[in-house]
């Protein structure tokens, strides 16, 4: 792959993940099954659904602009052996960010005072 598409990939997943961060803490993502946390536990009600995208939101945005930015770099570097590396980081900070979300949301949910 290029670096372009590469980068493009990279900058356009950290955005989704920095949208979904802005609406899970806005409590703006409704119950859906297209996108959000889509796990029993989670779907359960609205409120379930609500608190675990509130308190996943954080993790999201981080996790999302941590992945932009590094797709930023890439764009602007190319993708020799440093932009290689970053690009890395970059799909591992998605990636690692989006499942330490799960674990914070399924926790919330778990925590929820009628559960």
């Amino acid at each position: 792959m290029s670096g372009l598409v590469i980068s493009l990939l990279l900058i356009s997943v950290g955005a989704s993940e920095i949208w979904l961060c802005w609406l899970g803490s806005q409590r703006r993502l409704r119950p859906n099954s297209l996108i959000g946390i889509r796990l029993g536990a989670i779907k359960a009600s609205d409120e379930s659904w609500y608190v675990a995208h509130e308190s996943a939101a954080g993790i999201f945005g981080v996790g999302g602009g941590i992945a932009a930015a590094c797709g930023a770099a890439v764009l602007l570097t190319g993708l020799d052996l440093v932009g290689t590396v970053v690009a890395v980081i970059g799909a591992i900070a998605v990636l690692v960010a989006t499942s330490v979300a799960v674990i914070v949301a399924l926790r919330s949910v778990k925590d929820m005072p009628d559960r």
